[in-house]
């Protein structure tokens, strides 16, 4: 099994979005003549999005992270989408699509009877829950490294 990282994107501002006059006068009276900004004084943060990709298809990423853990904790996959705020639709052709990539389960589920049904991550679901967790801390790890030292000089 091959997982590729997709590249992350970086948001674009449209004409709508642009800087006000104000901020921008704001950010030229901070500064005095002849110094330039200071990037590192905690306002400057990097933010990161993880997706992984198998075979180059997008295979998973943040939001479908936080679906498999609310089906761990709700138990279901309806209330798991209402934990997300995504539609049942959207959600079961999420789940769909990743079992058809790794070609393997990644919910147990039981239908109907006096409980009217549960999910639940098989180890599979749990491992790759883990593997996106320490994958996406040790990019935000590199991210933050490489920002403390671009932004120094």
């Amino acid at each position: 099994m091959h997982f590729q990282a997709m590249a992350t994107t970086l948001a674009r501002k449209t004409a709508g979005t642009l800087r006000s006059p104000a901020r921008s006068q704001k950010a030229k009276r901070a500064r005095s003549p002849g110094t330039s900004p200071k990037l590192l004084d905690g306002r400057v943060q990097t933010r990161l999005k993880g997706w992984l990709t198998f075979d180059g298809e997008f295979f998973i990423g943040p939001r479908y992270i936080r679906l498999l853990e609310a089906v761990g904790v709700a138990g279901t996959i309806r209330g798991a989408c209402a934990q997300c705020d995504m539609s049942y639709r959207t959600c079961i052709n999420r789940i769909r699509q990743m079992e058809r990539i790794l070609g393997a389960p990644i919910l147990e589920i039981s239908r109907g009877g006096s409980e009217h049904g549960s999910a639940k991550l098989t180890p599979l679901a749990n491992r790759l829950i883990s593997v996106y967790h320490e994958w996406h801390r040790a990019i935000v790890a590199a991210s933050d490294n490489a920002a403390r030292r671009l932004l120094k000089a």
